[in-house]
């Protein structure tokens, strides 16, 4: 799945992102990656339940951006399946899922 083509953004949140949250989202998740971690990431708290408080695993892969929107490769944790998914760095320097993008 890991590819360079365009991603679909029909799904992305956009309001609140910019070259700010762009670049701490970048170095968050390439220190979460180089760390080894295997954590889960959760969808931010207004958004769980929209996708019915799932989880997701990232895969080994780098974050990509197009504009000021993050995206990795992860593995739904109820689902099993693997897809794009958006991600932020919020205020506490935590990385938080917005959207299922593909």
């Amino acid at each position: 799945m890991s590819d360079t083509a365009p991603i679909s953004l029909d799904k992305a949140i956009t309001t609140g992102l910019s070259e700010v949250t762009l670049s701490r989202t970048l170095e968050l998740f390439a220190a979460h990656l180089a760390s080894g971690s295997d954590r889960l990431l959760n969808f931010r708290g207004d958004l769980a339940e929209r996708y019915n408080y799932d989880k997701i695993k990232p895969t080994m892969t780098p974050a990509r951006a197009q504009g000021n929107v993050v995206f990795i490769e992860a593995t739904s944790h109820k689902t099993g399946e693997t897809g794009h998914y958006q991600i932020m760095a919020n205020q506490w320097k935590l990385l938080e899922v917005l959207a299922r993008l593909s």
